[in-house]
């Protein structure tokens, strides 16, 4: 039979080469689909909602129209009640909104304008771990991180679609809890990118 194999090498090569290609294409499947999973989630979990959420049913039935006239109130109390029951975790506010960003040019005129999604996290108490949770300083492309509340980072993507620089002005236009018309003014202080 060995002598058969040895012969004959299409009996043997071809059987070979095709199980270790199929090999290979499984093994390498199973480890990019296992890596694209964790990126989803952890993704999931550091951008939009954290491992756990916890809002309103009101919010939770339109979540995706960002209802923030639904959103919970005064959580303070509520996360130190979060804090003593699950002592595990690490609770966070956050608030995710969407509206409209205006870049204005010398002569305060409009230069550019774009939708954005908008999210307000907390990065000046003193318990705040959330410049360590997005791996901010090693995501950061130009800039600094926010030192005051009026700062705001912003994607490079985004930088450069708006053709904003790190030092400027920009104007967010949204709407309030209350559904009324707001404008409000940050200065661009840094640009960051998750995907680095």
């Amino acid at each position: 039979m060995t002598k058969g194999l040895l012969r004959d090498r299409t009996r043997s090569f071809f059987p070979v080469l095709v199980i270790t290609i199929s090999v290979a294409i499984v093994v390498f499947a199973s480890g990019f689909m296992t890596g694209t999973m964790n990126s989803l989630l952890l993704d999931t979990a550091v951008i939009l909602s954290g491992h756990e959420k916890i809002v309103t049913r009101g919010y939770n039935e339109e979540s995706m129209l960002m209802p923030n006239d639904l959103a919970l109130l005064d959580t303070d109390e509520l996360i130190d009640k979060l804090e003593k029951e699950y002592p595990d975790f690490f609770w966070t506010p956050r608030i995710t909104f969407a509206g409209l960003l205006d870049v204005p040019d010398e002569k305060g005129e409009t230069k550019s304008q774009g939708p954005v999604i908008g999210m307000g996290i907390d990065f000046f108490t003193d318990e705040s771990r959330q410049v360590e949770i997005w791996e901010l300083e090693r995501n950061l492309v130009s800039g600094a991180l926010p030192v005051n509340k009026n700062d705001a980072l912003i994607s490079s993507k985004l930088a450069e679609k708006l053709n904003i620089l790190v030092g400027e002005q920009a104007t967010f236009i949204g709407s309030t809890m209350d559904n009324a018309f707001t404008t409000y003014n940050y200065n661009i202080v840094g640009t960051f990118n998750l995907r680095k």
